[in-house]
Order: structure tokens, then sequence, then C-alpha cells
């Protein structure tokens, strides 16, 4: 009895492997391999230029505490490593407090799922990352989806639909696939209006958005007005990990009703101490940041001078969509072949049809890098046409 369940256990398994794979949409694991990085999220070249290396052995040299935190940080995983982290990146992005997650994706499954409950209502940004969608769908809060940016789509969303307890607008700084923003400013006007708390994810703002890379809320002298800011730290940062910022409040909150950090055994202290080094470090990069934005505008102009579709970005990541699935392989795969690593992004992470390559300017990359990239796209787009 057990063999027969456990055979058609996994036979379930491989019918559904079967059907992705049918698709061509089979993920896997691939170690890198050399190429030039326009995949990864080193926004700022902390890992491939060295210094994250270089703070972490300053770092090891004085270490006297524990590798691993052993625990949960309400038992004995807590460590003055993570009050050193938190009390810096709350001075850094302007709030009361700021609680230190694993990951990004705790963070948001977490805190979504402790704040909001089946009483409230949410507005939530179609194109917002998994793990805030999964935060959402587990709150089992009644929730509503407005089009990409699209602020005229959401108050037509606000009007027509019915609200009940606590309404949020959950939204992110950068959106992941497409390297866009909201207008902050106006969603903020819009929240006072309909009587909503917002909610941002600043993953892919914090160390490049901003005047001192804390994010896009700071840069618009909007920190204030967020209720809860998400900033993991695996993009720019370079390390591992998310702060999750707001009132006092929120900060006991989460320490006593979130279930992915009660429960969770937290990161290296080691790591929580090379953060700290990290938010200390980055209000200096303003040269970087600069750099960024000029590879980044280069990136663009050079696609839209050829025709080619970067979207609506306005940050360092730049989608170059092509449509179909199988178009997006073939350009990825001819980068490739010269020696350029940018990754094809295709349903469901992004939408039907609007298949693309996700291309990440990172502080690294100097112009000769960004012009090679551009012959090399040209190339495969003339052979298209012949």
């Amino acid at each position: 009895m057990h063999s027969d369940l456990l055979t058609s256990w996994q036979q379930s398994l491989q019918d559904d492997l079967d059907q992705i794979e049918r698709k061509n949409r089979t993920r896997i694991l691939r170690i890198n391999e050399g190429r030039l990085d326009f995949a990864s999220n080193d926004y700022l070249s902390l890992n491939a230029g060295g210094r994250l290396k270089m703070l972490l052995e300053k770092q090891l040299a004085a270490w006297d505490g524990p590798i691993g935190s052993t625990g949960s940080r309400l038992l004995r995983g807590h460590h003055p490593a993570f009050e050193r982290a938190e009390s810096a990146f709350k001075e850094f992005v302007k709030s009361e407090s700021a609680i230190l997650f694993h990951s990004g994706y705790a963070a948001n499954v977490g805190v979504l799922q402790a704040i909001l409950s089946s009483r409230d209502t949410v507005f939530c940004d179609r194109s917002c990352h998994a793990s805030i969608l999964d935060g959402i769908r587990i709150s089992g809060a009644q929730r509503h989806y407005f089009d990409h940016n699209d602020l005229n789509h959401l108050e037509r969303v606000l009007n027509k639909r019915s609200a009940r307890g606590t309404n949020w607008l959950i939204t992110e700084s950068v959106f992941s696939m497409d390297g866009d923003s909201p207008d902050l400013q106006a969603l903020v006007e819009l929240a006072n209006k309909y009587g909503l708390l917002i909610y941002l994810d600043e993953a892919h703002a914090i160390g490049v958005k901003g005047e001192s890379g804390n994010g896009l809320a700071c840069e618009n002298n909007l920190s204030d007005r967020i209720a809860v800011r998400v900033f993991p730290c695996g993009k720019a940062p370079g390390v591992m990990g998310a702060f999750v910022c707001g009132p006092k409040v929120l900060g006991d909150f989460i320490i006593n009703r979130c279930r992915s950090f009660i429960f969770s055994t937290s990161q290296p202290p080691i790591l929580a101490a090379l953060l700290a080094d990290v938010i200390e470090l980055l209000p200096s990069l303003t040269g970087e940041r600069k750099h960024l934005e000029m590879t980044s505008n280069r990136l663009r102009d050079g696609l839209v001078s050829n025709s080619l579709n970067p979207g609506k970005s306005t940050s360092n990541i730049v989608p170059l969509i092509l449509g179909s699935e199988d178009r997006a392989m073939r350009w990825m795969q001819g980068l490739q072949k010269k020696g350029i690593d940018a990754r094809a992004i295709r349903p469901p992470s992004v939408p039907e049809d609007s298949s693309r390559l996700r291309i990440n300017l990172q502080a690294g990359h100097s112009t000769p890098d960004v012009d090679f990239l551009l012959k090399e796209l040209y190339t495969i787009a003339e052979k298209e046409t012949k």
C-alpha cells in the first residue's frame, strides 16, 4: 500500500514536470561560467569589485562571536550585531524601527500575513513580487489588483470595489522585470484621498535610489507617508536579509506576531555585522550611482535608436522586450555565444507575449561593456531581418 502511494505521488510530480517541459519552461540550476555579467543583482558591484570581501575579512579578523546564530532571535539567536545593523538602518532610511529578517521573501510573506486579516482589503499592483502576492493570499484579506503602475485603473478599482477593514495599497519602488517605478507622490495623494495605508517594497531601490542610496521614499521625501517599507538586502547591498521599517509599534508587533520571524533561525550574526558596514558605506557611493545612471541611459538610448524596446525602464534594470518565448531564448543564447550573460525572462514571471531579456546594469560596467552588449544585440537583430 505504501509503495503504491509513493509511486503514485512520484508519478504526479513527474507528470507536472513533463507539462513544464512540453512548454519548454523547465528550470535548472547552472554554475556561472565567467561571462560578462548583465544578469546578477550586484548593482553597485560590491561583490564583483571585492569590497564586500574586504569588509568581511576585516570583520572576521576581529570577530569573537559565534558563526552560526544557533537559534531564533527570541531564543539564543540574538546578538549585538543585529541591534547594531537595525539601529544603523533605521537612521539611514529615516524610520522609527527596523527589524532584520533572513530574507526578503520571509519578510514580505511573514509581515503581510501578520498585519493583514480577512477583515482587511488590499489593492496591489499586478506586477508585485511573488513574496508579496503569496503574503496577501495567505493572509486571507480581500484583494483587488490594478494594472501595472496605472493609477487611473487603480482609482477605477477603488471606486468600483467594496472595501472593508483597514485598506492597504501595496507596490514596489522599482519593479524587477520592468525597471520602472510608480509615481510615489501621486500614490500618496491617492492613498490619502481614499483612506489607504501604503506598503512599499524597496528591494531594487536600496543602494541605487536616493541621494544616499536610501530608497525611493527618501528620494521623494515621503518616508513618513509610508506605513511599511521593506528593504531586502540581496541586490545592491550584495549580502542577504531584509529590513522591515515603520513605526516603533510595528517592530514590537513583528517580534510578537510575525511567524516567519519568530520561528526561523536567524541569519549568522557575522552577516548582520557585514550589513552594518555596508549601510555605513552606501552614502559614499554617489559616484557609482551616477555612473550607473549614465550607463543605463546609454543602454536605453542605444536600444531605442535601433528600434528595440526597453519598455518604460527608468532604472538600471533594462528589459529588452521581445514578445515570444522562443525569440527571447534565441537572443539569450546568441549573447551567450559572445560571452555575455543576460537572461531570458518568460511567463509566468512576466505576462504572456512579453518575454524579454532582463539586462541588469552594474556600477562595474564600463562604457565599452555597454557598447559591446549593444553591438551584439544589433547583430542579432540584423540577422533576424535577413
